[in-house]
């Protein structure tokens, strides 16, 4: 008779059956666990066997050669559908489910452990006791990096008008309505009279002013956020309990300057999408307002939002955010220039119309800064070290030629 531990061990899945064949014909067959396995001898040299539910059952076969044989029956849950559903659920990892008796035993690597959770969670709806051995190995994410040039356009327009007249007779005499000097300025001369006439009509524009050139680089899903500016305080008044109308100030501190907020995420394809809010912001004195004997200024802000998808490498410009203002600035020759229509040519104008667009220019890329060389070659000094061995000989000589 065989021992337990000489047993034969057999792995049935539980609703299937399997057929176990001898070359000697079977007398007798004996089941350990009824409820577990079930047996059908269809043959004198053959026997099906069929697992009902899980478990464990020894199975005794008697030849009719006097020889007996002893198997030990696993009678497993089946994880086929279990597979499926980790495989539907969790398909960036590798999950392998098997099943030993009424346990389901989960192997392999998964990046996060939520998703080890996950799919422990998963597995407990096939079987009461689940045997967790997934690896958490974090993967590796992708990089995004933005480069940014943040602009502002002044399409100012500075228009001008004023009038120089002088008098180059015995009695030298000029009068000027404009406030400067400028070569190109249009002058008329009369020779016989000695009267000269200098008109100032002029128009500028100024170009392009750069605000901030940041390079930002962040893991994809995470947020990036860019500050080029300051924080100012504002008092805030509170509550403080204790009757009423008693209040405390607090200061509070707000941002201003620069600043972009930006969150790329890569798509399995490799292209990125980028949800990026720009948004510039200064100190505005002229809307201020006074409370409790504290200025607190307003603030002037152009701010956008936009989500788009590029490749790698792409660029995209977003612009549009205007700010308009005006100024007139008039100055005369006092008493004469408020004289009607001739008080015209003692008058001058300065009109400035102040346009500022401000442009975003944006450059995604895909980086890994993990792929380059494991370690780089070590800075060099730009003065080489001193040799300790002569530098200490030398000290040592000429100390020794002090001492008396």
């Amino acid at each position: 008779m065989s021992s337990v531990a000489d047993a034969e061990t057999l792995h049935i899945l539980v609703g299937h059956s399997m057929m176990l064949r001898d070359r000697v014909p079977m007398r007798r067959v004996y089941v350990g666990n009824p409820a577990v396995l079930q047996s059908f001898t269809s043959g004198p040299e053959e026997i099906v066997l069929t697992a009902k539910m899980p478990g464990v059952s020894s199975l005794v076969v008697w030849d009719t050669a006097g020889r007996s044989t002893l198997y030990s029956v696993s009678c497993d849950v089946d994880p086929a559908e279990l597979r499926a559903s980790l495989a539907e659920a969790f398909p960036a990892s590798e999950i392998r489910a098997d099943g030993t008796e009424d346990r389901i035993v989960l192997r392999g690597t998964v990046p996060t452990p939520e998703v080890s959770d996950g799919a422990a969670k998963l597995a407990s709806a096939y079987a009461k006791e689940i045997a967790n051995s997934l690896r958490v190995v974090p993967v590796r994410g992708k990089q995004v990096q933005l480069k940014l040039r943040i602009l502002e356009v002044d399409r100012t327009k500075l228009e001008q008008f004023g009038v120089n007249l002088s008098y180059g007779g015995r009695i030298n005499a000029s009068t000027s309505t404009t406030q400067f000097t400028n070569p190109l300025n249009l002058s008329f001369f009369d020779a016989k009279t000695g009267l000269a006439v200098q008109l100032q009509d002029l128009e500028q524009r100024q170009l392009v002013q750069i605000l901030a050139e940041p390079t930002l680089t962040t893991l994809s899903g995470q947020p990036a956020r860019f500050l080029s500016g300051g924080e100012f305080p504002f008092p805030v008044a509170q509550s403080t309990g204790v009757g009423p109308g008693s209040t405390a100030i607090t200061i509070q501190f707000r941002s201003y300057g620069v600043k972009v907020d930006f969150t790329p995420t890569v798509n399995d394809d490799g292209s990125i999408r980028l949800k990026v809010a720009p948004e510039v912001s200064t100190l505005d004195y002229t809307n201020a307002v006074t409370i409790s004997g504290f200025t607190i200024p307003a603030l002037s802000t152009r701010r956008a939002e936009s989500e788009v998808e590029l490749k790698d490498g792409q660029s995209f410009v977003l612009s549009g955010l205007l700010d308009h203002r005006t100024t007139l600035l008039m100055a005369g020759v006092p008493g004469i220039g408020s004289i009607p229509i001739l008080g015209q040519l003692f008058r001058s104008k300065n009109n400035t119309h102040t346009v500022v667009e401000l442009v975003l220019m944006v450059q995604a890329m895909v980086v890994d800064p993990l792929a380059g060389p494991a370690r780089g070659a070590a800075p060099q000094f730009a003065v080489p070290d001193l040799d300790e061995q002569k530098f200490d000989r030398k000290v040592n000589e000429e100390s020794k030629s002090w001492i008396p």
